[in-house]
């Protein structure tokens, strides 16, 4: 098995040889889209997870144990182009939600909805919730990318910021999820305005030093910005925390599982107001 380690907290791009049983690995036609996804345990909560860039559901397979034992129902599925889902020409944020919906839907889930967001995959929850708010009681966002990101970092060093994300543009070329990520950072903001205010959320963020010695947003200062976006997020939100871990790296649902499964456990707490 080759495992090829980009940190980027943006995404991590591995290639797994891991395989589901085939009594958890499904196909979904969904605008006449081929998605895979797993529905795994039952509950009270649905429990939707998102990946990074260019990662399928296959991702998560090591924490599949840990993931039965919250006793909810659990949904891992691949974005359109990922895993084995098949392709598409359009994976902006707002078309790979209508997927996510109408799988949801063919699911039967359509309340009591916990997001998970690994890196990008935050992007992805963060727009689904401002859009279905009437669907999603919470948010866990694992060291999620933020809109302002690039922007911070070409003001804290503008030659030393515009060499590394040329390098990885060159690096992730190929990639149309990394496109999407580009526009967003041109953008430079999301439908819920840079602040979550209302839904209960828990934030996850690595703040391990030496995970690269050459990108700008592994140097401390980085660190810094990075752990301040994500805080900025819930700033307002009076039913939020915040967890900081110098321990784990960006790979943490890899990294550190046990740390994922407290962040769900404590925003369903949030969510019923314990």
């Amino acid at each position: 098995m080759k495992i090829i380690v980009i940190f980027l907290f943006i995404s991590i791009l591995i290639n797994h040889s891991f395989a589901f049983a085939g009594s958890d690995f499904k196909l979904a036609s969904i605008r006449n889209v081929q998605l895979e996804y797993i529905d795994i345990g039952s509950g009270n909560i649905n429990i939707v997870i998102e990946s990074g860039v260019g990662m399928g559901g296959k991702y998560w397979q090591p924490l599949l144990p840990m993931l039965k034992n919250l006793k909810q129902r659990i949904i891992i599925y691949s974005r359109a182009g990922n895993g084995n889902s098949s392709a598409v020409a359009d994976v902006s944020l707002k078309q790979s939600n209508m997927r996510l919906r109408a799988l949801l839907e063919l699911l039967n889930i359509r309340k009591n909805i916990v997001l998970v967001g690994h890196s990008y995959g935050g992007l992805h929850v963060r727009e689904y919730a401002k859009s279905n708010q009437n669907q999603v009681i919470g948010l866990v966002l694992l060291d999620p990318s933020h809109e302002q990101f690039e922007k911070n970092l070409v003001e804290l060093d503008k030659s030393w910021a515009e060499k590394d994300n040329k390098k990885l543009n060159f690096i992730l070329a190929e990639s149309q999820e990394w496109k999407i990520l580009q526009s967003v950072y041109q953008k430079g903001q999301l439908s819920d305005n840079g602040s979550i205010t209302k839904i209960p959320t828990v934030i996850v963020t690595s703040s391990k030093l030496g995970e690269s010695d050459w990108w700008i947003g592994h140097s401390e200062e980085g660190k810094r910005i990075w752990r301040n976006l994500h805080y900025s997020l819930i700033r307002n939100n009076p039913n939020s925390v915040h967890i900081i871990s110098s321990k784990t790296g960006h790979n943490i649902p890899i990294d550190a599982p046990n740390l994922v499964g407290k962040a769900i456990n404590q925003v369903i707490e949030l969510a019923n107001g314990l």
